[in-house]
Parts: structure tokens; sequence; C-alpha cells
């Protein structure tokens, strides 16, 4: 199929409509039509359309000028981790070995130039939480989540997928430099681990394996702790109960078709 055809074959009003859904986030929950069509790169009518319908369609409400999402875009997600049996194959494990772990462990994918949590276990006493919930973005260039899933590309890809994600400093120790961040990557690649200090947020370790197997869309697994005073046997310990919560979601093939 040429390109013109499979551009016959795709709804550009459906593609805008999406585009509007994907500008609400934790730090703009609720906007006005101007904002929506600043942030979806859309001019003000054609986001205007595509709000409203999302209105009509109850994806979206309105307060006055304002707009906002409603749970019914739950069901969306719902119908992807249903689908996946997340309730059976995924979240059980990752409970399981949080508990052992004494921390909370997620499990992400690279999602336009950005970490996309899939799911995270739930315990009642992990050392760390960011309230991060399944279907956050988080940052791709200074987390140890993000830096494994680029190891999970080839060398030419990860460098093209770095170059268009934000690489703002959050801390003092954050990276800067694309090239170093790469650096970084390798050393996960040819390690299978990846470890970031302090570099999303002052005084935190962050660690991830892969999950997926070589040659499927990269997974990883991963969690985070305060650094400590012994951080070699913390690293030992959180990667090894990592690398064995990683075998099980193989064995179990609870990521194969993601």
């Amino acid at each position: 199929m040429t390109a013109a055809e499979q551009d016959r074959n795709i709804s550009s009003s459906f593609a805008k409509g999406l585009a509007v859904l994907a500008v609400f986030d934790a730090a703009n929950p609720s906007m006005t039509l101007a904002e929506i069509a600043r942030r979806s790169g859309q001019d003000r009518a054609t986001a205007r359309r595509g709000a409203l319908t999302l209105v009509q369609a109850g994806y979206l409400r309105q307060d006055g000028r304002k707009l906002s999402l409603t749970p019914r875009v739950l069901a969306l997600a719902g119908g992807f981790l249903q689908a996946n049996h997340f309730g059976r194959r995924v979240q059980p494990v990752l409970n399981r070995h949080a508990r052992q772990m004494e921390t909370e462990v997620t499990l992400a994918m690279l999602d336009q130039g950005r970490v996309l949590l899939l799911a995270q276990s739930t315990v009642e006493h992990g050392h760390i939480t960011y309230g991060f919930t399944a279907g956050s973005h988080i940052p791709l260039a200074h987390t140890s989540l993000g830096r494994m899933l680029l190891a999970g590309l080839g060398e030419r890809e990860a460098a093209a997928v770095l170059a268009t994600a934000d690489i703002p400093r959050h801390t003092s120790q954050s990276l800067t430099e694309p090239s170093d961040i790469l650096d970084r990557v390798a050393n996960a690649r040819e390690q299978g681990y990846c470890l970031t200090d302090g570099e999303f947020e002052a005084g935190i370790t962050g660690y991830a394996v892969p999950v997926s197997r070589p040659g499927q869309t990269p997974i990883v697994a991963g969690c985070s702790a305060p650094r400590g005073s012994k951080p070699e046997a913390d690293a030992d310990r959180l990667l090894r109960g990592l690398q064995l919560c990683a075998a099980e979601l193989r064995q179990a093939e609870a990521v194969n078709h993601l």
C-alpha cells in the first residue's frame, strides 16, 4: 500500500480529536479551548470541534470556559488492561515482588519520547512513591526506566528518540548533554541493567532491568529507593529482585504482545 493510499484510509478528524485528549495531564488537568489549541498544535476552530465532540461523547466535561477529562477515558485503558490480562498476569507478580523488595515496582514502555507507566505495584510500606499511576508519563533522559528503554533500542534509534525528548535539569546531578546520556544508555545495554543516582529526584536512586526479550517492543521493570548507607548492597538486592520479577513476567508471557 502506498503512502497516498494509507492517507486515504486515515481519518484526520479522529486523529485531531485524539490529540485533544492527549494534551491533558497532571500539570494541565483543565484548559480553555485556546490552551487546548496551543498545546495540541491545532487552530482554535479545529480544536473547538474536536473538544466539543468529545464533550458530546462523554470523554470531556465543560465547566464554564474550562474543559477536563471525565472518568469515561478510563474505559479506553481498561480495555487494553483487560485484553492483556494485567489483573491476572502482571499485577500479582508486581505486588509479590514489591512486598519482598519493600519498594514499588513499575512496568513501563516508550511512548513518543517519554516513559509510559503500564502498571505499578500496590504495597502498604514501600520506600518511596511519586504518586504516579498506570498511564502516567515520566521523563526519559534522567530516569532508570527511560534509559533502560533506550538501551532496548539500537544505537541509532536510541539517539533519534533522545533527540526529540526534553532534557530538563531536574537536579544538580541531571546530565544535560545527549552524548553523556547515550554513554549511560550504552552502559545499560551492555550490563543488562540501569542505575540513576539523584538525576530525577535528589537523594533517590533508580533501578531498571529489561523485561521484554530482544527484538520485542522494549518493556522494562524498575523501582526507586532513597540512597542508603550501603549503596552497593542495596543495588545488588533491588536489581536481583527486579530481575526475578522480570523473569517471572517473561515466563508468564505477560508482555509478549504489548
